[in-house]
């Protein structure tokens, strides 16, 4: 299981905010904050592939370079949907409260829950729940929360 990251702009980009000491992290659907004693940057047009089991990953996928990975959460993300959201963080206010701004959200589904969509009809692939696809985004500029902009197939990290 793994989630892949892809910086889409121009330049770097560090998960980390030097600002308010805050990194970023996944505010719905997994509970993950980036490392801030070695932040994690990714290249422009780079990856980072965030696994749950290095050692189950590697051995699936031994052409991925290691420094493309983190090993991430504890438990497990759903087979049959939740939404995920990325963020950065925000301001910090007078109080030392500091907010998340969201970069990227995807409410995804395994294609079988039309009573959970409009129009009564699961527009999200069904091949990726276990049948040895991933949901892959076909265009990363496109918006992350349309099931139109996803497609099942083959696990291809960091390609």
């Amino acid at each position: 299981e793994y989630i892949e990251l892809c910086n889409i702009s121009s330049g770097p980009v560090t998960l980390y905010d030097e600002g308010t000491g805050l990194p970023w992290k996944f505010t719905d659907g997994i509970d993950y904050s980036f490392p801030t004693d070695e932040p994690v940057t990714i290249s422009a047009g780079g990856y980072v592939l965030l696994v749950r089991e290095s050692g189950a990953f590697f051995s699936r996928y031994p052409e991925v370079a290691s420094g493309a990975v983190v090993d991430f959460y504890e438990g497990g993300l759903s087979n049959s949907g939740e939404s995920i959201e990325l963020s950065k963080p925000g301001e910090v206010d007078g109080s030392v409260n500091g907010y998340y701004i969201r970069v990227d959200r995807v409410g995804y589904s395994d294609g079988s829950h039309p009573e959970d969509c409009p129009g009564g009809v699961d527009l999200w692939p069904s091949q990726a729940d276990g049948e040895g696809y991933s949901l892959t985004r076909e265009e990363l500029c496109d918006y992350g929360n349309d099931p139109d902009n996803w497609l099942a197939a083959s696990p291809t990290p960091a390609e």
